[in-house]
């Protein structure tokens, strides 16, 4: 993968697995760079090799099944040219942001449907974008965010049942070792280069990002900056094992 994470040691392929069999669905969250897609091919590669079968999506959970190709590289030419523009109409756009990221998440949690596998899913392009959005807010993002109750109902019910939530954080300077390998290698995206730019509001958006999840999704926190394979593994059944699903969804 070209996602240029530190070098990592990794099991063999016979190694016994501490991860549990896959729940239903699991999400993993992250910024640029926090290692989203490594870390789920990580977990689809173990799960494969206990014989689960596993199905990959990207950007939402109604989102098209997705390879084993990192994020920079699925986005191409034209990817990279939507982040640009966007980035350069974000100041125009921030008004409308909040209404737009809860119509994405209905709108993703309507068109869900059942898979015949567990899946994978990497990232969420609508928490992602409220992430960005409430991150240059500081701390007062919370009483904003409360001044949009439906986007609080949206966020509480966009996991389907089954769901697990991981949210990935890493530190600053893991975050700009990551990026600058990702210029040397060529792989950087515009995305990349805007949280670069500012380490202190890319810390920002980060913890949003991680409070969200945490709040709304009850998700398990993994810092993700030298885990090798071993340590990643630990982590995830931690995470497997702590939370099965999200409780909203028990009683479905």
């Amino acid at each position: 993968m070209a996602t240029a994470h530190p070098a990592r040691r990794r099991s063999g392929p016979n190694e016994f697995t501490m991860l549990p069999p896959p729940p239903p669905v699991v999400l993993i969250l992250g910024t640029d760079a926090a290692g989203k897609d490594y870390v789920a091919e990580f977990l689809i590669r173990r799960w494969r090799a206990s014989g689960h079968r596993v199905a990959k999506r990207a950007g939402g959970f109604a989102a098209p099944a997705a390879d084993a190709r990192s994020s920079s590289e699925r986005k191409g030419s034209g990817g990279r040219f939507q982040e640009r523009a966007f980035l350069g109409l974000f100041p125009l756009l921030r008004p409308l942001l909040p209404a737009v990221a809860g119509w994405l998440l209905a709108r993703d949690r309507r068109r869900f449907r059942p898979s015949a596998l567990p899946l994978v899913v990497v990232s969420h392009t609508a928490l992602r974008l409220l992430a960005l959005f409430l991150g240059q807010h500081g701390d007062g993002w919370i009483a904003l965010l409360a001044r949009h109750p439906e986007l609080a109902r949206a966020l509480r019910a966009v996991g389907p049942p089954g769901t697990m939530v991981a949210v990935l954080d890493v530190s600053p300077e893991t975050r700009r070792q990551r990026i600058v390998a990702r210029i040397q290698s060529g792989t950087v995206d515009p995305l990349d280069d805007y949280m670069l730019a500012d380490p202190e509001r890319a810390e920002r958006i980060e913890r949003c990002l991680v409070e969200l999840a945490t709040h709304y999704l009850n998700a398990t926190v993994i810092r993700n900056d030298d885990l090798d394979d071993a340590a990643l593994e630990r982590e995830l059944a931690r995470a497997l094992g702590a939370v099965p699903f999200l409780p909203h969804l028990k009683h479905e």
